[in-house]
């Protein structure tokens, strides 16, 4: 099977294979069942960590070397190759301009190219813009099967909201996108919903998965590795450590978390917060933790190979997860897999897996204060974080798969989709 994707991300959003896995996950798993793939993207992708610099310094980051997967990736133009100084506004609409109107058009037209070459069994629309680009193409006469892919979506809480859907036209357009399969993540963002209420078209050819995970070593650590994992990241033995892991956007709100240490640091002196993860909010969390007066206590640090963030939920003593849509992404499973005691905020269907009192701290809100307050219970209740801990890790053991059953679970449904329209094609 030849399939053709169309994506404008880069295979890993951080430097050093940090960031989430999804795409490298697919990728591979396509390759080793002996399919071939043609990725069509940016040089430089839309989820790219950007120097400080500017797009005009920003070098593309490094092909995986997969079997099986090629890339025909294109310069994307940006006014922010100029020299002329660019005030934000300019660089933001810039940027949405690039993504949501030139990648599609350029896209295509790599595409179309792809197709006229020689045989192509599928059309995979990853992620917003490449399914914009797979829209354009299906548009110019390409009767290709398409797959439209989705990570999860931010419109939810604006499906009442004609303004709001409006202003997010390139997201809505994207899930109108006709299709022959849906794959939608199921990472509490109720992406199911949405694409029910704005593609009714969609209906029974949705797939609603949760992301796989690498059970055979997301666990909790014995003493003797936990003590040398803690000297390792040079974190004292009687230190409580706070764990964040994420992207830092700013809807992550990793904010909340640096304004409650002040009231965290009066009650336990020795409370430390480590924040993996790198991102356009970094300079941000780090001016505030300045200005809080705990910067002392807050470390930042910067990408980190995905595989490596399981010696930092290894080390730790809580892990703090405090975003607005949904808190029910990879990072939050792998603590309940590594059996952490979590504080979470329970927005979007973070609740499906986080019940307050059983496998976690599930806040109403997500106000500083209510962060601080459970975690100051929790650093003086042993007892109450050895229960989190035991329900977070046998909630992980029901509910979870690892990505080999996620991948399998795709590529049959895939194939069979595939097997299905060749006969259709051939009459």
């Amino acid at each position: 099977m030849h399939v053709l994707m169309l994506c404008a991300l880069d295979v890993w959003a951080l430097h050093g294979r940090g960031g989430a896995p999804s795409l490298y996950r697919t990728l591979r798993a396509y390759g080793e069942r002996g399919h071939r793939v043609t990725v069509v993207a940016p040089t430089i992708g839309a989820n790219a960590q950007l120097p400080r610099e500017g797009l005009r310094s920003a070098k593309p980051s490094p092909l995986p070397d997969l079997p099986g997967v090629t890339f025909q990736r294109f310069h994307l133009p940006s006014l922010q190759e100029s020299r002329l100084p660019l005030p934000s506004i300019a660089k933001a609409v810039d940027q949405k301009l690039r993504f949501a109107i030139l990648y599609p058009y350029l896209a295509s037209r790599q595409a179309k190219r792809v197709l006229e070459d020689g045989h192509v069994d599928l059309l995979y629309g990853y992620e917003v813009h490449g399914l914009l680009a797979a829209k354009s193409l299906r548009r110019h006469g390409s009767d290709v099967p398409i797959v439209a892919r989705y990570q999860g979506t931010v419109l939810h809480p604006h499906l009442n909201s004609k303004l709001a859907l409006l202003r997010a036209s390139e997201e809505v357009r994207a899930m109108r996108t006709q299709a022959d399969l849906y794959i939608m993540t199921n990472d509490g963002t109720r992406g199911d919903e949405v694409l029910a209420q704005l593609n009714p078209s969609s209906a029974g050819k949705v797939r609603f998965w949760r992301n796989g995970l690498d059970l055979d070593r997301l666990r909790p650590a014995d003493s003797a590795t936990r003590q040398r994992l803690r000297a390792d990241l040079n974190v004292p033995d009687d230190a409580l450590v706070l764990l964040t892991a994420s992207r830092l956007a700013r809807w992550k709100r990793v904010d909340r978390v640096v304004a409650a240490m002040p009231e965290i640091i009066r009650a336990i002196p020795k409370a430390e917060l480590i924040v993996v993860g790198d991102g356009d909010e970094r300079a941000n969390l780090e001016r505030q933790a300045r200005d809080l007066g705990v910067w002392d206590s807050v470390r930042i640090t910067g990408s980190v190979p995905q595989g490596d963030v399981l010696s930092y939920m290894q080390a730790a003593d809580l892990f703090l997860a405090p975003a607005d849509l949904s808190n029910v992404g990879n990072p939050l499973m792998e603590a309940m897999c590594c059996g952490m005691p979590i504080v979470t905020v329970d927005a979007g269907e973070t609740s499906d897996l986080i019940r307050d009192g059983e496998t976690g701290r599930l806040l109403p809100t997500g106000r500083p204060a209510a962060i601080a307050q459970a975690v100051i219970e929790l650093a003086r209740d042993t007892g109450m974080r050895c229960r989190l801990a035991a329900g977070a890790r046998e909630e992980a053991t029901k509910r979870f798969w690892t990505w080999e059953e996620r991948m399998t679970a795709e590529l049959e449904a895939v194939e069979q989709l595939v097997a299905s329209d060749q006969p259709a094609r051939r009459s």
